[in-house]
Order: C-alpha cells, then sequence, then structure tokens
C-alpha cells in the first residue's frame, strides 16, 4: 500500500522522522507539500471562493484550517492520478509500528465503497464503538464502527478508498468543515461509512507540536512553545512532550457496546451533490 504523507517544506525535521520510519518498515511512499496557512492569501479570489462564508465566520476560524484541508485533497487527488484502490494517507508528526503494513492491508481489505478507517482518532467525549460486527486485524487490533460518526476526529493516519477521494474532491469545496470533520463527511454524503481501528495503530509523535496554530502568538503557551523549539532543551522539550501526551491520553477513551450501528448503512451514491447555495 502506498503512502501520503502530509508535510510543510518549512518543516525539514518532521520530513527526516517520517521518511525515515517509512523507509524502516518498507513502506512506499510519496509525500505531499503541505499548503502553508502562513502564506494563505484569505484576499486572494481564488481562495476566497475556496472556502464557505459560515466556515470563514466561525469564531475559531484559522487560515491553517483551510490550508489543512487543502492539502489533504491534495493528497486525494494524487491517489487519484494513481489509480489506486485505496491508499494510507497520514501526517508527518505520527509514530509508526513495525506492524502497520499489514494492519492497513488488512484494513483495506475491508473496505467497500466510499469508506474511510481511521488508524489515529480522539475525541472530547468517550468514543462508542459497537462489539458487533468487528473485523481482527494483525497484531491484536480490531477494526470496528463507531456508534457516531460525529464522535472521532483526526486526519493523523488512516486509509482511505478510491471512492471515498473521488466522492470528497468533488463534495468539499467550498471548504466549510474542518478536514477531520468526518461527521460532515458522512452527512454531505461524500462518503459511505466510517471505521476505526483499536487500538490505534498509529500514534501522534508527542515530541513535535500541531502546526493548526491554536494558540495566540503572545500567549504563554504559545512563546513556551516556540521557546522549545528554538532552543532545543532537552528537559524543556520532554517536558512539553509528557504535558501532551497528558492531554492526549484524555481523549483516546473508547467504550465497546453491544448495540448495533443504525447509520452504518451505506448511502446512495447516486444521489445528486448539494448545491453550493445548500451548504453556506
Amino acid at each position: 500500500m502506498r503512502a501520503y504523507v502530509i508535510n510543510l517544506k518549512r518543516s525539514p525535521e518532521r520530513r527526516a522522522n517520517i521518511t525515515a520510519q517509512l523507509a524502516t518498515h518498507g513502506i512506499d511512499y510519496e509525500i505531499v507539500e503541505a499548503v502553508d496557512g502562513r502564506e494563505l492569501d484569505l484576499a486572494d479570489p481564488e481562495v476566497v471562493n475556496s472556502i464557505a462564508p459560515s466556515f470563514r465566520a466561525a469564531e475559531w476560524f484559522l487560515p491553517t484550517h483551510v490550508a489543512c484541508a487543502m492539502s489533504h485533497l491534495s493528497a486525494y487527488r494524487k491517489v487519484l492520478d494513481a489509480g489506486l484502490p485505496w491508499a494510507l494517507v497520514m501526517e508527518d508528526d505520527v509514530t509508526i509500528p513495525a506492524g502497520l503494513p499489514a494492519i492497513a492491508e488488512a484494513v483495506a481489505a475491508q473496505l467497500t465503497g466510499a469508506e474511510v478507517a481511521l488508524l489515529n482518532f480522539d475525541s472530547d467525549q468517550v468514543v462508542k464503538v459497537s462489539g458487533l460486527g468487528t473485523a481482527e486485524l494483525p497484531s491484536g487490533h480490531e477494526l470496528v464502527l463507531p456508534l457516531d460518526v460525529h464522535v472521532p476526529v483526526s486526519a493523523a493516519g488512516y486509509v482511505i478508498t478510491r471512492e471515498a477521494c473521488e466522492r470528497i474532491t468533488r463534495g468539499a469545496l467550498p471548504i466549510r468543515a474542518k478536514i477531520d470533520d468526518w461527521g460532515h463527511v458522512y452527512d454531505e454524503r461524500m462518503i459511505d461509512g466510517l471505521r476505526c481501528v483499536v487500538p490505534l495503530a498509529i500514534m501522534k509523535d508527542p515530541s513535535f507540536g500541531s502546526t493548526i496554530g491554536y494558540y495566540a502568538d503572545d500567549s504563554i503557551k504559545a512563546r513556551v512553545l516556540k521557546l522549545s523549539s528554538r532552543l532545543k532543551l532537552p528537559v524543556l522539550k520532554r517536558a512539553v512532550a509528557r504535558r501532551r501526551e497528558r492531554i492526549w491520553r484524555k481523549y483516546r477513551q473508547v467504550e465497546y457496546v453491544n448495540e448495533p450501528v443504525v447509520s452504518r448503512a451505506p448511502r446512495d451514491a447516486h444521489l445528486p451533490m448539494p448545491g453550493v447555495s445548500d451548504m453556506l
């Protein structure tokens, strides 16, 4: 399986780290140069037309959210251009386990139509998954169905089918949600279903921070993170990494329940895509 790895040109350290892991595990890959939110011109008419007004009006909106979405869409187009039936899409701040190639292949064999399987996910609430209809995967992992596709989020690493790539690239513009809002993607009929791998098959590397830029530049947290990155002090870097790991653990809670997934029935892929005016 080919991996498409999203990496900012200004992040050579991340690129070196992820490519070394991919080479170690013998994973075929292509680097997808990410759109840089710092350089995104929100006054450019082409950029303006690619963003839904409702998305830009959200109080949490950041240009990096648009850049992230554009980067993943670029990866999907590469999958389509290569004629692949499915692919592994990853961001550059993850840790790849030795068994990932076998897990990803086993996941792909289970997917049909327009589906996405998250190898990493998190949530601000417990992710409830059905204990019914699970599929065994290598290395003690399982492919499961979340009871609510709106709960798990993350675009750190996932397997995506060709049909999902086709429908998302066709329906995602103008951008009106974060790229990891899979519930939105499902509601808009761009995918038929979402699955999750448990335990997580890919972990985020706590030594790397998010490039989204959630904190204001003048905030204490932003200053500490910049200081840690610039000075590269081992003690400070380890402290920041431990803090990230503690936070991530809180958002990786999974609960099995013996309930069927009512919304699992595939949606009609031939229904017309909603018009732009319907989606704003």
